[in-house]
């Protein structure tokens, strides 16, 4: 793609400044509303992927519902010339890769504002519904003003969702995997929180707890190896704080904080209480016998700045007191029992005693465990001498996989020890099978499609079939999908591909027309081309048509005039459309594999190629021609 280059009249791509496997991120102006965006655009060899475009699609959808202000901004999405692109929010600075590479390490109190800000960005997304699942220091952006943003939700699927894809490869990047990703298991708000974890690590120490010789290494790693804690290797890092990143980087995901936000509120804690030396703190183990009442039956808040009181030494000892209970409870896996188990000893309901001693002997209060997932609500209930037991499984449309959507006994209920809790467990939003619209027109499949509450789009392809016939479906049909989903439906455009290229301003290539996509060595390739002029030309120009490799080496070609020259194009009038066929022979010795067809026109006599103004539905090679489509020679 040459630059620069105006999308849709609107998104001038000014340059690249991003790339990986699957699409490649411009900087652009917004000639629109005066402003500068980034543009992500899907390569031009997935443009044509179903599966590829719909993925694409949905990273856009997930990313533009998480409003957060440490997530990057999604605009716009669209379509140019069959490449998808979405538009987002323009970040100039750097990001935490660069600024790592640059520094090795970051002081303490810089890496914990921003683990606390990509917790916040992160956090929106699980209470979206939705697992990053590739977090790193390349898809954390840092602003000018020292704020994160965090890109690159392409990724993001839905909460419970296997770690991998469709192709079987595994999501994520291995430095940053959770062990979970790196056994290709569901993933969870926790994979998340594992990846922030390492990310911490890495910002205090300046470098990753696991290296190995390949990824392979690197993930047998992250399933089976301890990691070496973050004090031990640079010892300027607070116990407590060290301790925290420890919890997020437990092996088994009940262990861990079971979201960013909670994970988020440990930070704010460490924050509130102010960066002091290793030496100058308590134990952790001075703590374990200060009695739980000491601390605020309150439920803890995210607050954004620290009390006014206690100060001096008292602040310390409160400090110390709440992080030493919460890396123990972390270790345990009990963190986001916490606020539970506080209700449980310090209900707040109405007419509730607010004392345990009040309880008689043997009774213990309810907690709220709605919201909390069934494997980390169990042995939290087992700890206080309760029992708990699925009653029944159905579908919710806001609680996620797995989450506890009712309970029998009330929260804040006095119950006696061994008392079983039922619960009611979420299976996610409710599925519906999908129909099979295949051979349907599209008008009749969209309103099908749209009457089940599906999200349609469509995608117009050459094919044998009628035209307007749906040829290709995604997902496919009998699976069981969500409501709201984005089903993409492939339609026969017929033999006739629209093209729409504008060659100098004068004449536009609006179709051709192709019988089939095989062929054999020795074939003879009849193509027909459907030209209509802009302007009237004011030259007289003929047309060519090349059969090339990928790389542009020609194997066969014609050169012709429009309509075998009985109507040169000078005489073409504003309105009329030029129907010209030519034939191409396939070489008897060709090899097998796919080829290219080629086309373009040049002004008769000089050979001067008429420039491409626009290439329409086809791709601009480097040298001025039109790649129309990718044949198959077969054996």
């Amino acid at each position: 793609m040459q630059l620069p280059i105006v999308f849709n009249d609107r998104y001038q791509l000014i340059k690249k400044i991003g790339e990986g496997g699957l699409a490649e991120v411009f900087q652009a102006q917004d000639m629109s509303l005066g402003r500068m965006v980034a543009v992500k655009v899907l390569r031009l060899q997935y443009a044509q992927n179903p599966s590829f475009l719909v993925n694409f699609h949905r990273e856009a959808q997930s990313a533009a519902k998480l409003n957060n202000p440490y997530i990057v901004a999604v605009y716009d999405f669209g379509q140019y010339q069959d490449r998808p692109y979405i538009v987002m929010e323009w970040i100039p600075g750097s990001d935490l890769r660069a600024l790592l590479n640059q520094r090795g390490r970051l002081p303490i109190e810089q890496a914990v504002e921003y683990g606390i800000q990509i917790c916040s960005a992160v956090g929106t997304a699980h209470r979206a519904g939705l697992v990053h699942g590739d977090l790193k220091p390349g898809n954390i952006l840092i602003t000018p003003q020292n704020q994160v943003k965090v890109t690159d939700f392409g990724l993001a699927r839905a909460l419970g969702a296997s770690a991998m894809d469709e192709g079987e490869v595994v999501w994520g990047t291995p430095a940053y995997f959770a062990p979970e990703q790196a056994s290709g298991d569901r993933v969870l708000p926790a994979t998340d929180v594992y990846a922030i974890g390492i990310i911490l690590y890495e910002m205090l120490s300046g470098r990753v707890p696991f290296v190995g010789e390949d990824d392979q290494d690197v993930a047998r790693k992250q399933i089976y190896e301890a990691h070496l804690p973050v004090d031990k290797l640079d010892s300027r890092v607070p116990e407590p704080l060290a301790r925290i990143i420890d919890a997020a980087m437990a092996k088994n995901p009940n262990e861990r904080f079971l979201t960013a936000d909670h994970l988020r509120e440990a930070l704010i804690m460490f924050k509130q209480g102010g960066f002091v030396p290793t030496g100058a703190q308590a134990p952790i183990s001075s703590v374990l016998g200060s009695p739980i009442q000491q601390r605020s039956p309150q439920r803890i808040q995210p607050a954004a700045s620290p009390p006014a009181q206690p100060r001096g030494p008292q602040r310390l000892d409160w400090l110390m007191l709440g992080l030493g209970l919460l890396a123990i409870l972390a270790v345990l896996g009990l963190v986001p029992l916490l606020v539970a188990v506080y209700n449980a000893y310090y209900p707040s309901l109405p007419g509730a005693s607010s004392a345990a001693s009040e309880l008689p002997p043997g009774q213990v209060r309810m907690p709220d465990i709605v919201g909390m997932e069934v494997n980390a609500a169990r042995p939290a209930l087992e700890n206080m001498g309760l029992a708990l037991a699925v009653g029944k499984e159905e579908p919710h449309p806001t609680w996620p996989v797995f989450a506890i959507t009712e309970q029998s006994v009330p929260a804040g209920e006095a119950v006696e020890a061994g008392t079983v809790v039922n619960v009611t467990v979420s299976q996610g939003p409710p599925l519906i099978e999908m129909p099979d619209v295949r051979g349907e027109q599209f008008d009749e499949a969209e309103q099908l499609l749209k009457s089940l509450d599906f999200v349609v789009q469509k995608y117009e392809d050459w094919s044998p079939d009628p035209p307007g016939q749906v040829v290709y479906q995604d997902p496919p049909p009998g699976s069981l999908v969500a409501n709201r989903s984005l089903t993409t439906l492939v339609v026969s455009s017929g033999a006739r591909s629209p093209v729409g290229a504008n060659l100098g301003g004068q004449i536009s290539l609006t179709a051709y027309e192709l019988s089939r996509l095989q062929y054999n060595p020795g074939d003879p390739i009849n193509i027909t081309f459907f030209w209509q002029p802009i302007i009237p030309p004011t030259e007289n120009y003929s047309f060519y048509v090349h059969l090339t490799t990928p790389e542009g080496g020609i194997v066969s070609q014609v050169d012709a005039q429009p309509q075998g020259g009985a109507k040169p194009t000078s005489t073409w009038r504003i309105g009329e459309i030029i129907v010209d066929t030519s034939q191409l022979s396939i070489p008897p010795n060709t090899v097998p594999g796919d080829y290219e067809l080629r086309v373009g026109m040049y002004t008769t006599g000089t050979n001067d190629r008429l420039k491409v103004i626009d290439s329409g539905r086809s791709e601009l090679d480097n040298f001025g021609s039109l790649i129309i489509r990718t044949i198959q020679i077969v054996p």
